[in-house]
């Protein structure tokens, strides 16, 4: 498979087998999936590790339809998972829907075989089946479209998240905006000094291979949906960092 595609720079994890991420809605239609699977492109281009997009939203979802291009060699195929397991046009790992599934067991089988982890929740952003992995450290990408209402929403998700988790939620948080049309529909600026400090806030441009139906292929994708996914991975990894320089004050203060 050839997998060259231009690519400016590579994202700044460290640690990017680590990492374990969800991708929520702040509305419908707000790009979820196709964020997930943009992390998971830039992520394996990048960063060159082995990277899973998993599809963890309820009721069921299409990442693997969308994404899901060739079968997984049997070879790195996890039997819990069974047939739901593809590859991506990047090579990542692509894993679909299941009705019973487990997101923090899903999590916890693709951590044994040292795979990223990146979950597409859709809208479930208040289920309780998500409170396991958030309540593990996971990190959250909120996405919204940039549309006025679409926002709106995405806010009353953070605060919902304040709410429930407390503030310190917000430094593991990254706000991911996509512009689903041609041309700017809202000036972002206004909204992004209101919203609450978040770990980060990135936009992702209109890109046309997005909006086709289908399958979709990295190749087809325009540098800057890649730039702008790694900038969300950046906002990523500085949470990374953040974490294991608790840990390690943690661990210095018990030696003591």
């Amino acid at each position: 498979m050839n997998n060259v595609v231009a690519l400016r720079r590579s994202p700044k994890i460290e640690q990017p087998e680590d990492l374990s991420a969800i991708v929520v809605a702040g509305s419908g239609g707000a790009a979820a999936t196709t964020t997930c699977f943009g992390l998971a492109t830039a992520l394996r281009l990048g960063a060159d590790v082995q990277v899973a997009a998993i599809d963890g939203t309820f009721g069921g979802g299409n990442l693997l339809e969308r994404v899901g291009v060739e079968p997984i060699d049997p070879a790195r195929a996890i039997r819990q998972l069974g047939s739901r397991m593809a590859l991506s046009s990047a090579g990542a790992v692509v894993v679909g829907h299941g009705d019973a599934s487990d997101s923090v067991l899903v999590d916890s089988l693709l951590a044994d075989h040292r795979l990223a982890r990146i979950h597409d929740v859709g809208t479930a952003l208040r289920s309780r089946r998500l409170a396991p992995l958030l309540e593990a450290g996971a990190a959250v990408v909120i996405v919204a479209p940039a549309r006025s209402e679409p926002l709106a929403r995405m806010r009353e998700g953070l605060e919902w998240l304040v709410g429930t988790y407390g503030r310190g939620v917000l430094a593991r948080t990254v706000v991911s905006v996509s512009h689903q049309m041609p041309h700017r529909l809202v000036d972002l600026a206004p909204i992004r000094e209101h919203l609450p400090v978040v770990a980060g806030f990135v936009e992702v441009p209109f890109d046309v291979a997005l909006a086709r139906p289908g399958t979709v292929d990295h190749r087809r994708l325009s540098v800057a949906s890649i730039d702008a996914w790694t900038d969300v991975l950046d906002a990523l990894g500085r949470i990374e960092a953040g974490d294991r320089d608790t840990d390690h004050q943690a661990g210095a203060g018990e030696l003591a």
